[in-house]
């Protein structure tokens, strides 16, 4: 094919036969987030929290100083807390890959779809504060300039081009000034591009992949609310005790 031939055939982008024999071989541009656990363990788990806990011993305490209605309020105030917590993760990893719009080229016509319906071989149009949809080889560009920090680190933005790749390279992201990578952000110029990995066959997606792998490790504040419970749970525990000693004497 000649190279005019092949620069016609990524202006008119695929046909739809085309774009569902793809998809049904490399699966729809997204991330599986598997369940590892029911949602009822995941629930249960909320209460492990020390403050909980502790809570959950001051009712037990009430009831058997039969101080029912203090018993029923702490009660209530803990489902109240362990909910509100559980919905709030729950909506976190929920949201933790957000859809992207895309527009892309399907039988010579410009379409906006949503980032997951892309396939290998898709020709994609890229603009400025838009979100790269997937891994891109750009064919044609004005000035572009990627953000890539959330792959790279780099603060600077990357400036891209359609000159092939240097052998020096040898893969490295910030090297590849012909790709454009998923998850990045387009903030200068204008480009083209046919897609060359989509979903967990992204860069993006082996970060992705690496992350599900790993437990996230607890933040500082996170760390601190830990041990302050445990503290207030052992200084409660012990005043308590110290009481119901006397109270008995």
């Amino acid at each position: 094919m000649t190279p005019s031939a092949c620069q016609a055939e990524l202006q008119l982008g695929l046909s739809l036969e085309e774009v569902a024999r793809r998809r049904a071989y490399h699966g729809w541009n997204e991330f599986d987030i598997s369940e590892e656990e029911p949602l009822w363990k995941k629930y249960i788990c909320q209460f492990k929290d020390p403050l909980i806990l502790l809570l959950l011993a001051s009712a037990v305490i009430s009831v058997l100083m039969h101080q029912f209605d203090d018993a029923i309020s702490i009660t209530v105030a803990i489902i109240i807390v362990v909910t509100v917590a559980f919905v709030q993760t729950e909506d976190e990893e929920s949201t933790g890959i957000k859809k992207m719009a895309a527009f892309t080229v399907r039988d010579g016509r410009l379409e906006q779809l949503l980032a997951r319906e892309l396939v290998p071989g898709d020709t994609v149009c890229l603009s400025v504060g838009e979100r790269v949809p997937a891994d891109l080889r750009l064919f044609e560009d004005s000035d572009l300039s990627v953000d890539e920090s959330s792959l790279t680190g780099e603060s600077t933005p990357s400036s891209k081009s359609t000159a092939p790749q240097s052998p020096a390279s040898n893969g490295d992201i910030a090297s590849c000034n012909n790709l454009a990578f998923m998850g990045t952000l387009v903030r200068c110029g204008k480009a083209k591009g046919i897609v060359i990995g989509t979903g967990e066959n992204s860069e993006f997606g082996e970060v992705f992949k690496m992350m599900q792998a790993e437990e996230a490790p607890k933040t500082p504040l996170q760390k601190s609310m830990d041990l302050l419970g445990k503290q207030l749970s052992l200084y409660s525990f012990c005043i308590i005790g110290t009481l119901v000693v006397c109270l008995e004497q």
